[in-house]
This record gives C-alpha cells, sequence and structure tokens, in this order.
C-alpha cells in the first residue's frame, strides 16, 4: 500500500512537470545528432568530438531525472518486511517479523546526508599527451616511429545503450520513483536491525556530469543545478538543524 508522505512545495511541483518535456526534448536532440552522421546503422561511427559531447550531455541528464525520481519518491511510504537479525551460535532463528511502514527518505540522527551542497574538488589528473617517444637517437640512426594517437572515430554503442536506459526510466516515472522508495525502505529497515550501508541513493557532493562553467549557455546544466537544490532542501527540510546545549531553545548548562 502506497500513501503520501510528503507534500512537495509549489516550485518542486512545478519544476516536476516541466523537466520531464524537457529531458524527451535532450534525448531527441541526441538521437537528432546521432542520426545526422550515420550513428543509427550497425558499424557506423562518430567523431570523437562529437562522441564525449554526447556523453556529456547524457551523464547530465541521467543525473537531473535520478534527482526528478527522488523527488517523486518522497512523497511515498512503502510497507517492507524488518529483516531478521542474525540468530547468535547455536540459537534458533527467529520467526520472520510482520511489515510494518519505514520512512524511505528519513536516515537515522547523527548520519550525513547524501547530496549536499558541498564544495566539490575533482582529483588531480595529468593530461593526456600524445607526443614523441622518447629514445636514444644517433647521427645516421633511423628515428622510433611515433606512437599511434587517439582514434578519429568511436563506437556509438555505448551513447546509445545509455540513450535507452534513460528512456527506460522516462518512460514509466511513477513506477521507477516507487522501485527508488522500496530500495529506501529496505535499507532503512537494514539499519534499523543493526547493519551498516548506505541508504541514500544519491552520492555526496555535485551530480555527476554538473558542470559549472557552463551554467550560463546550457539549459540542461541549469536544470540540474536547480534539481540538485531541491533535493538538498527536502532533506534538509526532514532534519532540522538541533539547538546547541545551553543556547536558545537547548537545555542550560549544567552548573
Amino acid at each position: 500500500m502506497l500513501a503520501g508522505m510528503v507534500e512537495l512545495d509549489a516550485i518542486s511541483r512545478r519544476a516536476l512537470e516541466t523537466g520531464w518535456p524537457f529531458v524527451a526534448r535532450q534525448m531527441a536532440g541526441v538521437r537528432d545528432a546521432l542520426s545526422e552522421c550515420g550513428a543509427a546503422g550497425a558499424g557506423a561511427l562518430v567523431p570523437r568530438a562529437l562522441y564525449f559531447q554526447l556523453l556529456r550531455t547524457l551523464r547530465a541528464l541521467e543525473s537531473l531525472v535520478r534527482r526528478m525520481l527522488y523527488l517523486m519518491s518522497l512523497q511515498l511510504e512503502v510497507s517492507c518486511p524488518a529483516p531478521r537479525p542474525a540468530p547468535a551460535p547455536g540459537q534458533a532463528p527467529r520467526p520472520q517479523a510482520d511489515a510494518r511502514p519505514v520512512a524511505a527518505h528519513r536516515s537515522p540522527r547523527g548520519i550525513p546526508l547524501a547530496d549536499t551542497l558541498t564544495l566539490y574538488i575533482p582529483p588531480p589528473e595529468p593530461p593526456v599527451r600524445y607526443g614523441p617517444r622518447p629514445s636514444v637517437w644517433m647521427l645516421g640512426m633511423p628515428r622510433a616511429p611515433e606512437p599511434p594517437g587517439p582514434p578519429d572515430t568511436l563506437d556509438p554503442a555505448p551513447l546509445l545503450a545509455r540513450l535507452d536506459r534513460i528512456a527506460a526510466s522516462c518512460a514509466d516515472p511513477a513506477a521507477e520513483a516507487r522501485r527508488m522508495a522500496r530500495w529506501q525502505a529496505r535499507r532503512r529497515a537494514a539499519m534499523q536491525a543493526g547493519r551498516r550501508g548506505r541508504t541514500h541513493p544519491l552520492r555526496m557532493g555535485r551530480p555527476p556530469g554538473y558542470a559549472r562553467q557552463r551554467l550560463r549557455r546550457d539549459a540542461l546544466q541549469q536544470k540540474l543545478r536547480d534539481f540538485w537544490y531541491f533535493c538538498h532542501w527536502a532533506d534538509t527540510a526532514g532534519h532540522p538543524a538541533q539547538p546547541p546545549p545551553g543556547g536558545p531553545g537547548g537545555s542550560p548548562r549544567a552548573a
């Protein structure tokens, strides 16, 4: 039995209503770009620059769809059986507990929330440089052949697979949101049973595919940033900050 759990505000609901048509237009643009270069046929290749441009777009689309589904899952409350604790050595296993509603979006106090607006510093990666291979050369000796550079064309199969997975998620968003809510409920029940693991479906830090330097000219980056903020606000709204001890609203410090 699914029931309404968290009522989103008007801004979040409006963003969800306009977000799905926006994702559909972005996917259509990716398909058009692949069809223009003839990547729809078997054995077709796409230019290297176009391949990585579309890959950046698909990564941002995946992050956007995942955060939209997360906002939808916050409105659902699912019932799942509590997992049985591990029996002690030499003790018979206990019977399965009855199903009970578990909050899909709440986590125990003290566990940091995911998808926070923290400063993201990418790890340093040395740039790939294709130069001449070092070798010992003397006058009159033939030089070593140059190493092959990166290919000019790439297989679009990974792009098409990503696009198909996004399209499958967008085909029935309500079912995908229920699936995400059930996953959170199972993880929440496992935490209550004493197990450890991940409880939030979103990762810490900035979303994958988010590029701040393209915000002004890329509508997809702007939409991804907005839903990143929406998810952060939804998490912090369910976990208000506690007043410090001795402060306003807190317990007075013992003398």
